[in-house]
């Protein structure tokens, strides 16, 4: 794909990162591909070498390109999006909803009483049981998140039985339930790793996280499942879409 001069009284630098953009949109520049030094794409494009580093500098702002000291200019590799902050999803149904290929470690999982946090999250007492599992979400096979899941046990009876990971913990909850899922309500914050986080998710302790906080809802507001998730921020994001 040529790039051509436009006479639409746009600046030069911003028709040049256009052009970039268009050959990174198309796939004609793939993650990880090595852009042309700067003294030959200007000579390539027939534009000055100041005009083609101004393009550049605006591609590295909106997170298309990143220079890598003494190496280049690359292709960005895209931070995989979660729709964690508008939709009522599982990882799981986030990720085939996307065509991303993951697995999973189970960390933990066992029948439980449940903590004054979970008592709380669920509205049941000390002596209700409560189904926990850990596990550690993986996309080509490098770890991605930590989420920790309390189900109610009275609630939704044989859930300890089910394949969480090949079904989708939300699916199994309204199977085992026999409902449909209201509603969830979900916070968000900021906060370090800690020891056991950063080895599982292959950081260093005090890395930045995004945490989630969650509480998932059966129809008459009732709370079914609650659970924490720690998501790594340095190749994924959460996005949100807002209308008025």
């Amino acid at each position: 794909m040529k790039f051509v001069k436009q006479n639409d009284g746009k600046p030069l630098y911003q028709q040049i990162s256009k052009w970039m953009t268009e050959h990174i949109n198309l796939g004609k520049w793939r993650e990880g591909y090595k852009l042309p030094a700067e003294e030959e794409l200007a000579h390539q494009l027939n534009v000055s070498r100041g005009t083609v580093r101004k393009a550049i500098s605006k591609l590295l702002k909106q997170g298309l390109l990143e220079q890598i000291q003494g190496k280049g200019t690359f292709v960005r590799k895209q931070k995989i999006s979660y729709p964690f902050a508008q939709e009522l999803v599982s990882f799981a149904e986030a990720m085939e909803i996307k065509g991303y290929y993951f697995d999973t470690d189970v960390v933990s999982y066992k029948v439980m009483q449940p903590s004054e946090w979970v008592q709380n999250k669920l509205e049941v007492g000390l002596y209700d049981l409560v189904y926990y599992v850990k596990r550690v979400r993986k996309i080509d096979h490098e770890p991605a998140i930590i989420i920790e899941n309390w189900v109610s046990m009275d609630r939704c009876p044989g859930v300890d039985q089910a394949n969480i990971n090949e079904k989708g913990l939300f699916k199994v909850i309204e199977e085992s339930a026999d409902v449909e899922l209201a509603y969830g309500v979900r916070s968000f914050a900021a906060k370090a790793l800690n020891e056991e986080e950063a080895r599982l998710l292959n950081l260093n302790e005090g890395d930045p996280v995004l945490y989630l906080d969650q509480q998932t809802f059966g129809p008459n507001d009732l709370p079914l499942e609650c659970s924490r998730i720690v998501l790594r921020t340095d190749q994924y994001e959460v996005t949100s879409v807002l209308k008025r």
